[in-house]
């Protein structure tokens, strides 16, 4: 069913923008833009809205551009592609202050403007991809009549299909030489007869690939089999380290498991260098650089010129000075930690993933830090008066838990602590805002800082700054 000339009238979540039928109901539009007027199709009935597409623009909205990517239209990596990154960046906003009002019902705080991102396209640093025999089609392919030969892809699941992988010329996330490794594989594959897999006959050799890069033009490759990569599957690695002198490690896992997660398999060098080496301008502003080292499981922001920002920002709003104590709670690998290091007295790092602590420890190490501390436990159990009794009780803490938010037990154990205090550090606004909610009965919110991570995705970090209310 299309409904007419409906009026998009502004930008909803997860990249969605919002109009309304002419009975009133609610409709979240893919692929719209607020302002434009549009002909509509309903793909799903929700029990308090309908899910549409666009069947026909009739009036573009003036926030509308063409999408570089030739995939933009049918991936659902870059949802507002298709606007111009100054309204992406106001719409972005608006989430945020829309999330903090509605779930955390925030009742004081300056908004600051949101912070830009240096480059709107290659600012990833790290992309992952999948292998099929049984590529997703379009609706046109499918409606051809064209006998369809090659099945064959690599590149990204389709939107909402576990077994459909979408194939990719060109992405614009990653600089080169991504397409160029991406792109040779999938031809040599093709031409020396390496099978791909099938998700539902759990058949073939190649399964997925990773790739990851540094600033400095280091590249890391992982590739996954599903068959034993003895022979044919050595024999592409090969191929690949003599073509691309600027992969400096590569490894590989033979992975027969029912999901594709790399963090619990035995991952093999095959060459190179066990991990790169990423760097990252020192908090004191003397010219020095921290360095981290990547394996092929840490953790590290994916757009690192704007995480050095991020971080900036955080030292900034905490008002962090040299005889403060720190904690930084969700540490990962330290990155925050270390970086926080440099102008506090102390910071303890404190995370769930023993991996990711020991990564911690090395990079203090390698940074020569010696007074930030890394401490390995759950959240809810470790964070109380024995850590505070060993490392001295903080002034600051500073939290960067993942999109789920925080635990409850972990909130209430900061409104009983009463932390001078608080800057809390969201890649999603909803739940951050549902954390306020608790927070909000001891501590008010002074600052708001949104930053723009992810440019053409409907993605944006949030920082709060929050302080006792008495």
């Amino acid at each position: 069913m299309v409904i007419k000339d409906v009026l998009i009238k502004r930008a909803g979540g997860k990249g969605m923008s919002i109009g309304h039928a002419p009975d009133g109901q609610t409709l979240l539009v893919k692929g719209a833009a607020p302002g434009d007027i549009a002909d509509v199709r309903i793909i799903r009935k929700r029990k308090k809205h309908l899910e549409c597409v666009i069947d026909n623009i009739i009036t573009p909205s003036p926030n509308r551009r063409d999408p570089l990517c030739e995939h933009a239209e049918s991936c659902g990596g870059c949802s507002w592609q298709h606007v111009n990154y100054e309204s992406q960046t106001e719409f972005k906003s608006q989430e945020v202050k829309d999330n903090l009002t509605r779930i955390g019902n925030i009742d004081s705080g300056e908004f600051i403007p949101i912070i830009h991102a240096p480059e709107e396209y290659r600012y990833r640093n790290k992309l992952e991809f999948s292998f099929s025999s049984n590529r997703w089609l379009s609706i046109d392919e499918i409606n051809s009549g064209v006998e369809i030969v090659s099945r064959e892809a690599l590149g990204y699941h389709a939107p909402g299909m576990w077994d459909k992988i979408m194939d990719i010329n060109t992405c614009h996330l990653q600089p080169e030489p991504s397409n160029s490794i991406r792109l040779f594989i999938k031809q040599y594959a093709l031409d020396h007869g390496l099978s791909f897999y099938h998700p539902r006959k759990r058949l073939g050799l190649l399964r997925t690939m990773m790739l990851r890069s540094t600033q400095k033009g280091q590249w890391m490759l992982v590739i996954q089999f599903y068959e034993s990569p003895e022979g044919d599957g050595i024999n592409l690695l090969d191929s690949v380290a003599e073509k691309f002198q600027e992969i400096s490690s590569i490894y590989y896992a033979h992975n027969t498991k029912g999901n594709d997660s790399i963090y619990d398999l035995d991952l093999k060098l095959h060459s190179g260098d066990s991990a790169l080496t990423e760097y990252m301008p020192s908090a004191l502003d003397n010219g020095k650089e921290l360095s981290f080292k990547i394996g092929p499981k840490s953790f590290y922001q994916t757009n690192p010129a704007q995480a050095h920002r991020l971080y900036c920002e955080v030292i900034k709003l905490a008002k962090i000075e040299k005889e403060d104590i720190v904690y930084d709670l969700y540490t990962g690998t330290g990155t925050i930690a270390l970086f926080m290091a440099q102008v506090a007295k102390k910071v303890v790092g404190i995370e769930s993933v023993p991996e990711a602590i020991e990564a911690a420890k090395q990079n203090a190490l390698n940074n020569n830090i010696s007074n930030a501390h890394f401490i390995v436990g759950d959240m809810r159990n470790v964070f109380d008066e024995k850590i505070w009794n060993e490392h001295g009780k903080p002034n600051v803490l500073v939290a960067d838990p993942p999109r789920d938010g925080m635990h409850p037990k972990v909130i209430q154990r900061l409104n009983e602590l009463k932390i001078p205090r608080i800057i809390y550090v969201s890649c999603n606004s909803a739940t951050q805002a549902r954390d306020l909610s608790i927070l909000n009965e001891i501590y008010k919110v002074d600052l708001i800082q949104p930053i723009d991570m992810f440019p053409q995705t409907h993605h944006v970090e949030n920082i709060l700054s929050l302080s006792l209310r008495y």
